[in-house]
């Protein structure tokens, strides 16, 4: 089905692995609880048995059919559950470090501790494992920076609180994951899969100290720069915060897509920002017409919440609780683990993603997800996808940044093959986000790697969003509508530059109509916007695309009912493309593709080029009421390219429309011979005045707050 063969060759992004469950521990009793003991009972607790009468049943049956080894997981239901408020949390429990609370000696750092009852946590602590039951809660002590180290998995059918006052922090770490152990799978604990588990009714609240999450540059940033002037003045940022500012550059320089700067704040004076040491790299301030200059993005990466494995060993966060988390202003890091793979490349074996496990996982919540808000979260040095909200509804994620994640970075889990539909999450929100530094192993197996999957679904949108430094091979891209994984997004005001391959990436055969609307792509190694895959109807309006290194739009897909429309917008090729505009193969025939009152400029070679391919359909296009400015013809049609369908062209200013075909004798509206022949045609409406976009960006992030309640 897919004209992309090479594509075939890929090796598959996921695996299905047999999960197996093995968990033999002794549970050192809390309060007034005793011991469990053995057989079934200890079973029934490890194995999480109380989970259904404590939540939520699946409607219709447990889900079927998706990736995991179970079917598709059934629809939304039609009227969804109110959104329950956050449970109270208090610093009221009895003290972790009183011995008297424990039967008279403190949890040792191999202990399994139970949690039955409430917990203060006041002194640093390490645990073989934890759970916190459902009858219970551990809450760090806000007024202390505390660590608790877990070398088996904490899970949560209570309550966990990690909310520090602004002068602390609070950590809970995973130090001794060994991802060789990793089973990966869906719904249940899995003992040898480390990491923090949100179960049953269980309550999550990571809740840290508010930060903008980032800022764009206001000037040009030079290598050796110790300052960085911003276009807002940050809120909450702090001497030794970390930050990561994203490379600009134009993409026929060295590393364009990789020049990142490290560096870490000394002091903050309002919109400056003094780093301890200088800058790399340069980071030009690019000026892309229609209104907006952009300035890097300074990403800041340092929260007071922070859940981590190390680098040594990845863990992950998955959360199948009924009771929506609260998960604000935290720092997620090394999740993510990986295993060694079947293949290699050049003599070295290749690992690949374990399923399920992966930075944020929201794991077949359904309509219970409803109301969720994930606010300033950072996910990154992660091993697999970093935002997953899988057949989870009602999501939002407001001010979120994955950087150097591997795989997708804000993704959920697609089809098992392109005939079978991907399970829908309904009304996920990006509002703000960020996926910086997306990568794949090997990369140029990384094939429509993307840093936003908008996958399956009704009513989500992503909205002031942010794609920048995604690596990946053909077809990887800021922003993929993939195949077999239709959803209908509101897509406003996003931004990609500076990706290794594509801005926008679709490939999709689609039976709703789709908008994009005030987008802009700037220096990309390969188009703002590849257009694909067979038949499809798409607006695009009132975008900007600058200086991508391939060109400005490449079209595959011709419409389906009503024909896809690119109107109102300026592509600047700025000298970096011979085309700015380009056809490729038409895999089937279809309704025309039409550009209308656009601007066409710094082109090297023409602005619209016709190039379908002898294996596929003719062109159907029409450009309209366009206006050219570059070297070469306004248009192009490849000798190699078969006799097209119809080509409408007239120039903005004129009134008379033609028909292009091959052969030669025309003249171009400015004297430059065109290698067409022309002859009077009727186009579908009147002429109208080109209409350049007007567009204002947002300087920083969304502003977030603390949970209330």
């Amino acid at each position: 089905m897919d004209q992309r063969d090479n594509e075939q060759q890929a090796p598959r992004r996921h695996r299905r692995p047999v999960v197996e469950r093995r968990r033999m521990l002794t549970w050192l009793a809390v309060g007034a609880v005793t011991a469990v003991g053995g057989g079934a009972v200890l079973r029934q607790s490890l194995a999480g048995a109380d989970e259904t009468a404590a939540g939520r049943p699946h409607p219709g049956g447990p889900p079927t059919g998706h990736q995991h080894g179970t079917a598709a997981p059934p629809p939304a239901s039609a009227s969804p559950q109110p959104t329950e408020p956050p449970p109270p949390v208090d610093q009221g429990g009895r003290k972790w470090s009183d011995a008297k609370g424990w039967g008279g000696k403190v949890p040792a750092p191999g202990s399994a501790v139970r949690i039955t009852d409430k917990v203060l946590l006041d002194t640093d602590a390490r645990v073989g494992s934890l759970l916190v039951e459902a009858t219970g809660s551990l809450v760090f002590a806000k007024d202390r920076s505390l660590t608790l180290a877990s070398s088996g998995n904490v899970e949560v059918r209570g309550t966990l609180a990690l909310a520090p006052d602004d002068a602390h922090a609070h950590t809970l770490l995973f130090p001794d994951v060994d991802e060789r152990r990793f089973k990966g799978g869906g719904m249940t604990v899995v003992d040898s899969d480390t990491g923090l588990w949100v179960t049953g009714r269980g309550y999550l609240r990571l809740d840290g100290a508010p930060r903008t999450a980032w800022v764009r540059a206001a000037a040009d940033l030079r290598a050796g720069d110790v300052t960085l002037k911003l276009a807002a003045a940050p809120d909450g940022w702090q001497p030794g915060d970390e930050l990561a500012v994203t490379p600009t550059a134009a993409p026929d320089t060295d590393g364009f897509s990789t020049s990142y700067d490290l560096v870490t704040v000394q002091r903050v004076d309002g919109t400056t920002v003094t780093l301890t040491a200088p800058l790399k790299y340069a980071h030009p301030r690019v000026a892309v017409g229609g209104g907006p200059a952009f300035g890097a993005e300074v990403l800041n990466l340092t929260r007071n919440v922070r859940v981590e494995g190390t680098e040594q060993g990845r863990a992950h966060v998955h959360l199948t609780s009924s009771r929506p988390a609260d998960v604000r202003h935290t720092a997620i890091r090394w999740m993510g683990p990986r295993a060694n793979g079947k293949d290699s490349w050049n003599g070295k074996p290749v690992t690949e993603p374990v399923l399920g496990r992966y930075g944020l996982h929201f794991h077949m919540l359904l309509d219970s997800s409803r109301g969720t808000e994930v606010e300033g979260v950072v996910v990154r040095d992660t091993g697999s996808h970093a935002f997953v909200p899988h057949a989870a509804h009602g999501i939002t994620f407001r001010g979120c940044i994955s950087h150097q994640t591997w795989e997708d970075a804000y993704w959920w889990d697609g089809p098992i093959d392109t005939r079978t539909p991907q399970g829908p999450s309904n009304d996920i929100a990006y509002q703000g986000c960020v996926a910086s530094r997306t990568v794949y192993e090997p990369n140029p197996r990384g094939y429509r790697l993307t840093g936003f999957s908008l996958g399956a679904g009704t009513g989500s949108s992503a909205r002031d969003c942010v794609a920048v430094g995604v690596q990946g091979a053909t077809g990887a891209s800021g922003y993929e509508w993939p195949e077999t994984s239709e959803g209908v997004w509101t897509f406003e005001n996003c931004l990609a530059h500076n990706n290794l391959e594509n801005g926008i990436f679709v490939w999709l055969n689609a039976e709703h109509h789709h908008t994009v609307s005030r987008f802009v792509a700037y220096h990309n190694g390969g188009w703002g916007i590849e257009h694909g895959a067979y038949l499809n109807d798409f607006d695009y309006s009132a975008s900007v695309l600058h200086g991508n290194a391939a060109g400005g739009i490449a079209v595959h897909a011709l419409g389906r009912d009503k024909g896809t429309v690119f109107d109102g917008f300026l592509i600047d090729a700025a000298g970096q493309s011979d085309y700015a505009v380009a056809t490729l193969k038409h895999q089937l025939d279809g309704e025309a593709v039409t550009l209308s009152r656009s601007r066409l400029t710094g082109y090297r070679k023409a602005g619209v080029a016709f190039r379908a391919t002898d294996d596929g359909k003719p062109d159907d296009i029409a450009v309209l009421d366009c206006e050219f400015a570059g070297t070469g013809p306004e248009v192009w049609l490849d000798p190699e390219s078969p006799a097209p369908k119809q080509i409408l062209f007239r120039q903005a200013g004129r009134t008379q429309t033609v028909s292009l075909t091959k052969g030669s004798g025309g003249q171009g509206l400015a004297g430059t011979p065109w290698n067409a022949a022309t002859a009077p045609a009727d186009a579908p409406g009147p002429p109208r005045p080109v209409a350049l976009p007007a567009l204002a960006f947002t300087a920083a992030a969304p502003r977030t707050g603390r949970v209330t309640g």
